[in-house]
This record gives structure tokens, C-alpha cells and sequence, in this order.
């Protein structure tokens, strides 16, 4: 019998965000509470399991009703545990699943963010009636999943497809991850700050330290300078997209996918990103392959977490 709604868990942010989804995408009776990560994995899962009984309780669903859990990672979905997450201060090897099914009495699911995002957008978004998919998620980092037949590709631990971490220059700069010339490290909202603020200290930054009144640049600054026709700003978004488009035409290479949706908030600067993008795309991909592969933005928006978070608890439970 198919199940008629899950329990959402989004744990990507300052925030915890739980809601109930049905099988059609609906969002209701969703709540958050503070993370307040600083006060250790335990606390943290103590508010997770309060504000779903919570929940629950509000939307009058039994026990039966399974959840599902979008974090950011690395993590084992496999084994329910939480390796380490820049957000979570002094997490390491959290046994998330274990704990929260003991203390809700549910069956609970677990993915890395990206991957859930990806099967949000199959299930509730832009690419709804795809099997073959890549997702890019262009935050502060660069993360993503990808779908192949409806299966989704994570590697033996659930730990592959971290797309953002694709070489783009074997002489590129430094990435967070630790290596070198990362997609992440050059189309990232950290790699297009950086770069924002290299520019900033030269004469050509004028624009930049003027449009930044308190003194913080970052990538939106950069593009209300590049809407202006500031040639430095729009030069340092064409560096980030044609990145980004050679990456996306790596990946329509090796996943074949019907659709590139793009998400997160750097998408939300547009064209001016995009479009040096799509024009690289076509000089990176195959000649048969570059054919009808729409790349288009998410549609799930601030709820990305819940919707992929649902649309994991329906994969594995329903």
C-alpha cells in the first residue's frame, strides 16, 4: 500500500526544518527550531526527535509514517551515520538513524543533501517524469547527485558523486576539500568572493568596495556590479561559468543525463552566470551527446531540503 505522506527532515542550516510532504509534493505543518549545534550531537538529535513528535502530533499521523533526512555531508547512508559536516561543530561518526529511531519509534532514511535535493527535483521539480538526471546545487560550496534509470549513483558508501569536487585545472586554485582546481573552487559563492576580493584591492575594484557598504563583498555584490556593466565583476562571473559549463559538459559525457537542473543560491545569479555556461557547454560534450539537454533551474526553491528530504522517505519506504 502506498504510503500517503512522509516526514521531511532538513538539517542543511542554522535551523532544523521538519514538515509533512504527501505523495503529490504538498508541504504542511512544517516547523523549525534551532540547531544549536554547539551543544553536541545529542542535543541536536534530542530537537530533531522533539520538533517530529511535534509535527506528527500537529498533523495527527501515526508512528507508521516513516521520515526522511537531507544533511549535508560526508556521511554513509548505508549505515545511518554522519562522518563529519562543516555545520555541525564536532560531529564525527554520528549514528543519526539509530538514535532518532529510538527515540520516535519510526523508520528513518538518510542522504547526503545534494543526493535528496536531486530526488526532490525528479519526484516534485523541474526535472518531474526524468530517470536520467544531474543536479548541481551552487551554494557557498558546490554539491549535487545524479540519477541514472531512477537509480541514484553514490558509490559503494554513499559517498560518490560529489560532482563539486570535479577537476577543472590540474593548476587551479586551491579547493576547500583540500585539493586543487575543484569546479567548487571556481564557481562557488566562496570562489567567486575570493576572486571579488582580489579585485577588490586593486583600482578596478572601485565598484565593488562601493556597491559592499559594510565592507562584506560577496557573490550578489558582484552581480549588481556586473548588471551595471562593471567589466571586472563581469569577468569574474564569465571565469566561474565557463567553468561551470565545462564541468556540465563533463557531465553529460559520462552520465548521459536527460536534464541539468541547477539550484542553490549562486543560481539566482542568472545568466550573467549562466550564460558563459551554456556556451561552454558544446565545446566540452560530445557531438551526439550535446543534443536536446536542457539545463534548467530548480523549482523547489528554500524548500529544497524538505522536498528531497520526502522524496527519500518515499523511495525507501513506499
Amino acid at each position: 500500500m502506498a504510503l500517503p505522506h512522509v516526514l521531511g527532515v532538513d538539517l542543511g542550516g542554522t535551523n532544523i526544518r521538519v514538515a509533512v510532504l504527501d505523495a503529490n509534493g504538498s508541504i504542511g505543518h512544517a516547523s523549525r527550531t534551532k540547531t544549536l549545534s554547539e551543544q553536541g550531537p545529542d542535543a541536536v538529535i534530542d530537537r530533531i526527535a522533539d520538533l517530529i513528535a511535534a509535527v506528527a502530533a500537529e498533523a495527527g499521523i501515526g508512528a507508521d509514517i516513516p521520515v526522511g533526512i537531507a544533511s549535508p555531508g560526508p556521511l554513509n547512508p548505508r549505515t545511518g551515520v554522519v562522518h563529519y559536516t562543516p555545520n555541525l561543530p564536532g560531529w564525527r561518526d554520528v549514528p543519526v538513524v539509530s538514535k532518532l529511531e529510538q527515540l520516535t519509534g519510526r523508520k528513518v532514511a538518510l542522504a547526503n543533501d545534494g543526493n535528496c535535493a536531486a530526488l526532490g527535483e525528479l519526484r516534485f521539480g523541474s526535472a518531474r517524469g526524468c530517470k536520467n538526471l544531474v543536479y548541481l546545487a551552487l551554494g557557498t560550496g558546490i554539491g549535487g547527485g545524479v540519477v541514472t534509470e531512477g537509480v541514484l549513483i553514490d558509490g559503494k558508501n554513499g559517498l560518490g558523486a560529489e560532482i563539486g569536487h570535479t577537476l577543472v585545472s590540474i593548476d587551479g586554485p586551491r579547493c576547500t576539500c583540500g585539493s586543487i582546481g575543484c569546479l567548487e573552487a571556481y564557481a562557488s559563492g566562496w570562489a567567486i568572493q575570493a576572486e571579488a576580493m582580489k579585485v577588490a584591492t586593486t583600482a578596478d575594484g572601485d565598484r565593488l568596495r562601493e556597491l559592499a557598504t559594510d565592507g562584506h563583498i560577496h557573490a550578489g555584490v558582484v552581480a549588481t556590479a556586473a548588471a551595471e556593466g562593471h567589466q571586472a565583476s563581469i569577468a569574474i562571473l564569465e571565469r566561474a561559468g565557463r567553468a561551470l559549463g565545462a564541468s556540465i559538459g563533463s557531465f553529460i559525457n559520462m552520465f548521459d543525463p536527460e536534464m541539468i537542473v541547477i539550484g542553490g543560491g549562486v543560481a539566482t545569479l542568472g545568466e550573467a552566470l549562466m550564460g558563459p555556461a551554456r556556451k561552454m557547454i558544446p565545446q566540452y560534450s560530445f557531438v551526439d551527446m550535446r543534443r536536446d539537454v536542457p539545463v534548467v533551474y530548480s523549482s523547489l526553491g528554500g524548500d529544497t531540503g524538505l522536498y528531497g528530504a520526502g522524496a527519500l522517505a518515499f523511495m525507501t519506504f513506499d
